[in-house]
């Protein structure tokens, strides 16, 4: 669980000092206030808890000498068992160098739903340090993952980075830190290419547990604002220019209909300010930062240059 904030780091989304607060199950810094992490898998140089001090069993002996704590989430614990290989006459060789494996116990649909449920907390947990996502996002992923687990929702037999991305998309918009389609797409082995599977994996999850589980259905409606700030650190802007590009996505939002995309808004608005600043970032550099085509930059921002007295007067 994450410790209090009691310190302050700078942050270069926010662009000043900040309150952080170390995850110790993930050895995480993260910024209180946008939720950057700030330092990846932190080493504690402190005592191990793990004391194996007098280990001839006194009467003293450390009680703390005890196996990994198993995760939460799991049904079963996981167990290391000797497998050996068998001789052509089907009797196992017995050799003691054959290598242990790691299984679930139990047998038919419930060790297979563990195993199941194994490797999806792993492809959840790998994708979202990718994406540099914090602890909370990954445990809402994998508690979703479990639900479709129970629902018999997770497809079988094929590539399931789809539904990985999906179930951390909708922990992102649970918890107020969208990511984008792209973004997702980027941490799967397809690439670009899973944007339309993570999509419809998204739309699929919430039919299934919708009327079931309402948090995952609540998942909010996500503005232009909700992005602003990660791609502004992403360009380089400075204080003043995050501050014009976040008040003009405020009268936006309140003062014009404008159906784009949320990602396509803010890009368009990040161009309207470094254009107004002089800056030297081209169309190109904020569709890199942003993640939006540049088409779209173009097309999105032609439609807010007759606003853009409004927007920043």
């Amino acid at each position: 669980m994450p410790s209090g904030a009691d310190e302050r780091v700078y942050c270069p989304d926010c662009r000043r000092s900040t309150e952080v607060v170390l995850d110790h199950g993930t050895g995480d810094t993260i910024c209180t206030e946008c939720a950057l992490v700030l330092d990846a898998h932190y080493i504690d140089e402190g005592s191990e808890w793990r004391n194996f001090a007098d280990d001839g069993g006194g009467e003293d002996r450390d009680p703390s000498r005890v196996g990994a704590s198993g995760d939460p989430f799991l049904n079963a614990k996981l167990s290391t068992v000797i497998a050996y290989a068998k001789k052509p006459g089907g009797k196992a060789s017995g050799e003691p160098n054959a290598l242990p494996r790691t299984s679930v116990p139990g047998d038919g649909a419930g060790a297979a739903s563990d195993r199941t449920l194994v490797d999806g907390f792993r492809g959840i947990g790998d994708m979202a340090d990718r994406l540099g996502l914090v602890a909370t996002i990954r445990d809402q992923a994998k508690e979703t993952f479990k639900k479709l687990d129970e629902a018999k929702g997770v497809p079988r037999g094929r590539n399931r980075d789809s539904v990985y991305a999906a179930c951390l998309y909708i922990a992102c918009r649970n918890l107020g830190m969208p990511r984008t389609y792209k973004e997702l797409a980027s941490v799967t082995a397809a690439g670009p290419a899973a944007k339309k599977d993570i999509g419809k994996m998204s739309t699929h999850i919430k039919k299934l547990l919708g009327e079931e589980d309402g948090q995952v259905m609540d998942i909010g409606v996500v503005s232009a604002s909700d992005y602003l700030r990660r791609f502004c650190s992403r360009l380089g802007l400075g204080n003043q220019d995050v501050r014009d590009a976040q008040e003009a996505v405020r009268r936006l939002e309140e003062r014009l209909d404008v159906r784009r995309n949320p990602e396509s808004i803010a890009a368009a608005i990040i161009y309207m300010v470094v254009q107004r600043a002089g800056a030297s970032n081209s169309v190109k550099d904020v569709s890199v930062a942003t993640g939006v085509a540049e088409g779209t930059i173009k097309e999105a921002h032609k439609d807010l240059t007759p606003h853009a007295q409004m927007l920043f007067g």
